[in-house]
């Protein structure tokens, strides 16, 4: 019975040690990525951040109907 309990101990710890080599692999490539990919010009992350907002806008009615309101009339 020991020896069945150190060796499910060790298939565990092995298998412990491969997921973390593969997420360190996975992080490692992910940087590696990031580094490699061109950045976006000023003009490009200007143009979207003026989509964003234009976007923001023409949600915002369904915020402003969403908000509590004290008064629903004027008495």
């Amino acid at each position: 019975m020991r020896h069945t309990n150190a060796e499910v101990e060790r298939w565990l710890a092995n298998d412990r040690i491969a997921q973390d080599l593969r997420a360190a692999d996975e992080s490692r490539l992910a940087n590696a990525a990031r580094a490699a990919a061109p950045r976006s010009s000023l003009r490009q992350r200007a143009g979207e951040a003026v989509i964003a907002f234009g976007t923001r806008l023409a949600g915002s009615r369904e915020s402003v109907r969403e908000q509590p309101r004290l008064v629903t009339r004027a008495s």
